[in-house]
């Protein structure tokens, strides 16, 4: 198995930020009882957004599902045997990015009511828990988003700096060249019109 950059146990249901590299960084989750539904919806922020690989791996490292090239979207595997699976999330380039997920696994029913069973109101706050899921899965998103935009802004600032130092550097060292040649060349010439 190779190695593993992190490590967790993530209950059901909990939403995480993480920065990945092009190591894989992995998350373990058990499933109990085995015939189990894992839905893992995520969003990726910073550069070469779309050169990613989202994947799902058995404890053998058998992988069951696999992504590539989206910077959002869901993947969704079936579990048909209990045991630990591993969501691993790698990046395909060398540069900054932030993953923002979170995932769901079905055997536990986490809706406030069913529909057969309960009155319309259930139903409504079953669909607005899911609406505020998705406001904070975007809150999530949008707050990592601007915390790489922030850091690639300071990175390219800095860059800007030195650039515009080298350049001054550049100009004043061809400028004192130019003097000197100049200065040199006219220092023995005699200029007084006699012959």
């Amino acid at each position: 198995m190779k190695i593993l950059d992190l490590i967790c146990f993530i209950y059901l249901g909990h939403g995480l930020s993480v920065q990945i590299t092009q190591k894989p960084t992995c998350f373990y989750v058990k499933s109990y009882t085995g015939n189990t539904h894992v839905t893992v919806n995520y969003q990726i922020s910073g550069m070469d957004e779309n050169k990613t690989e989202i994947t799902i791996e058995s404890e053998h490292g058998d992988k069951l599902a696999k992504k590539q090239n989206t910077k959002e979207g869901a993947l969704k595997q079936f579990l048909r045997e209990k045991g630990t699976y591993y969501i691993c999330f790698k990046s395909q380039s060398k540069g900054y990015k932030t993953v923002s997920f979170d995932f769901d696994m079905d055997g536990v029913d986490k809706e406030y009511a069913q529909s057969e069973q309960f009155s319309d109101m259930s139903k409504e706050l079953s669909r607005t828990n899911r609406n505020f899921q998705t406001i904070y899965r975007n809150q999530n998103w949008i707050t990592d988003r601007e915390n790489a935009h922030q850091m690639l802004l300071e990175q390219t600032q800095q860059n800007v700096k030195w650039c515009a130092s080298a350049k001054i550097g550049i100009l004043l060292i061809i400028s004192i060249t130019q003097i000197c040649v100049v200065y040199y060349f006219f220092k023995d010439k005699d200029f007084s019109g006699r012959v």
